[in-house]
This record gives C-alpha cells, structure tokens and sequence, in this order.
C-alpha cells in the first residue's frame, strides 16, 4: 500500500493575517490533497452587529493594516448603496486617489517584501560580480533605478554585515541555496537591491495615502456622503506634495519594479507554463475606481468586473452580484 505523508505549516505569516496549510503528499513526493484554515479570528462581525452603519468602515478596516482602506472605502460604499446616496464627483475623485495609493503600495509591498524571498536567493547575491550586475539590469530597462557597480557594492557590505553578524532579520529564515531558486547570482543581487530600496518607496505610497485620508495606515477621511479633506483640497502645497510623492513612485515603478517583473517572469516561464502555484483558475472581479456618478454597480468603472472558471481568458463572464 502506497504510504501518505502529511506537512504542516503553521503560522504562514507572510500574508495579513495567520494561515494554516496542510498538505497530503504520494510516495512520488506529489501533492493530493490540501487543506487551508485561518487560526485568529478577529470577530470584525460580532464587532459590527446592532452598530450604525455610519460607523462600520471605521471598524472593519481594523481587520487589516496592509491592505488598508479597502474595507474601510468597501463598508462606506455598503452603507451608501444601502441609503440610495450619491456621493459629489470631488469625493469620488478623492477616494480614488486614497484608492489609487492603496493599489500602488500593496502591489509593490506584496512583489519585493511578501513574495520575492520565493524566488530571490538574498545569500547568492553575496558572490555576485557588481559590474555584471549593473549590465545585466540593462537588458530590462533602458535606465535601470539606482543602477551603478559603487551601489551594489554597497548592498553586497551591508548584506555580508548581515551575515557575518547572524543578524539576518527578515532573512533569517529562508532556503537560500535551494535549487529552485533561479536566478543568478547578479539577479539576486539586483532584486535584492530593489527589495531594499522598496522600503523607502512603499512609505512614499504611504504617505501619499496619508495627505487626502489623514493617516497611514486606516485613513479617517471618507465618510458616508463623501469626504471629510475638505481643507486639505483647498490647499495647494497639499496638491504639490501628493503629485511629487506619485512622480517619485512612478519613477520606480517604471524603472525598477516592472523591470524585476520581467527578469522574474523570463527566469521562471516554466514555472507559470507547468500551472506551479496556479492554483484553479477560477478569478472574480467586482470592477475598480469608479469613473462616473452612476448608483453602486450601474456605472463605468477603470478596472472592469467579471469572471473567469478554469483560466478560459476568451470567455469573461459578466459580474452578477445576485449570485
């Protein structure tokens, strides 16, 4: 009889929250069965029951820190739809923007400081030569972030600080010099680079957050009816400062982040094209930032909603919040 082995992993807390996974593998070390469950129950609901619901996006963002806001703005929206409102085109705008800086800061938090450590070998980047480094960064960008040989330099003293100290910190716990990772030497060096340098550029994304909701994380600003920023709106260095914030974050974006997502993606194809970690195929989507006034639901939005069942991308079937 072919014996059955169980893994478990227990916390996962490289996500917002904790996550029990047990997995059952075959004697051909293949996964057949998979259980997930959450372990801390935060009660949000319980919190919620017999409240106003004026009050309950204050509440119910406190369930997550990183991707702050969505229930907050999501509750509010709730509230709203339920009351028939209509909220003023300048609040709409507004919360897009708080929207907007959300969406930018957790997609850069989730690629370099929840996920890269899966696929970048930060101890690799120790043997690395700086000048092959600062090269290979052209073949993804035209003008590589913060690419010069002094500064890799720099990251490989500080990382071999790190080791040399056994003061890891975040990357103390890891498979370095596992076989699955893939990139070279000068790859890691790079992304490792970034994955640095994106702790500066995600607190400007927090920051951008803070100048219309207030604070960073759980903005205080939207309310049902609209926004309450309205002083901050009528001030132009808050403007300014908003706009600088976004060029610099764009600039990173466009010359570090989208970069690394290619040098990922050419490394590792075989990995997406042999469906590892692609889960089922199955994606939803309710639509994103709202372009017009329209009721919840009714209107255009940048981000179109729909569904997908078994990665079938041709076939996108229509959103219908009734089922």
């Amino acid at each position: 009889m072919a014996t059955k082995e169980r893994i478990v992993i227990d916390p996962i807390t490289r996500i917002e929250g904790h996550l029990r996974i047990e997995v059952v593998i075959d004697e051909n070390n293949k996964i057949v069965d998979a259980y997930s469950s959450s372990t801390m129950w935060r009660g949000i609901e319980a919190i919620l029951k017999g409240r106003d619901a004026r009050d309950c996006g204050l509440m119910a963002m406190r369930i997550c820190g990183v991707c702050t806001g969505t229930h907050y703005q999501r509750s509010i929206e709730a509230a709203e739809h339920a009351l028939g409102i209509t909220i003023p085109k300048n609040a709409r705008l507004v919360r897009n923007l708080i929207q907007g800086s959300l969406y930018l800061h957790d997609h850069l938090v989730h690629f370099y400081h929840l996920h890269a450590l899966d696929w970048v070998d930060v101890v690799s980047a120790l043997k690395a030569d700086p000048y092959k480094a600062a090269k290979i960064a052209e073949n993804y960008s035209d003008n590589p972030w913060n690419n010069s040989p002094n500064r890799y330099k720099a990251i490989q003293e500080r990382l071999k600080k790190f080791v040399e100290g056994g003061r890891l910190g975040p990357f103390a716990n890891a498979y370095w010099g596992n076989k699955a990772y893939k990139f070279s030497p000068e790859q890691n060096l790079i992304a490792t680079t970034h994955y640095l340098d994106a702790l500066e550029v995600q607190r400007w994304m927090a920051q951008m957050m803070a100048v219309w909701g207030g604070k960073n994380p759980h903005p205080q600003s939207i309310v049902v009816g609209g926004v309450t920023c309205v002083k901050d709106l009528k001030d132009p260095s808050r403007h300014a400062l908003f706009k600088e914030l976004l060029e610099k974050s764009r600039d990173f974006v466009l010359r570090a982040y989208i970069p690394d997502i290619l040098m990922a993606g050419e490394v590792y194809k075989d990995e997406a094209l042999n469906g590892v970690g692609a889960g089922l195929g199955n994606y939803l989507a309710y639509g994103g930032f709202r372009l017009d006034d329209n009721p919840m639901y009714k209107g255009k939005t940048l981000f179109p909603s729909g569904v997908v069942l078994n990665k079938d991308l041709s076939k996108v079937i229509p959103f219908d919040q009734q089922k």
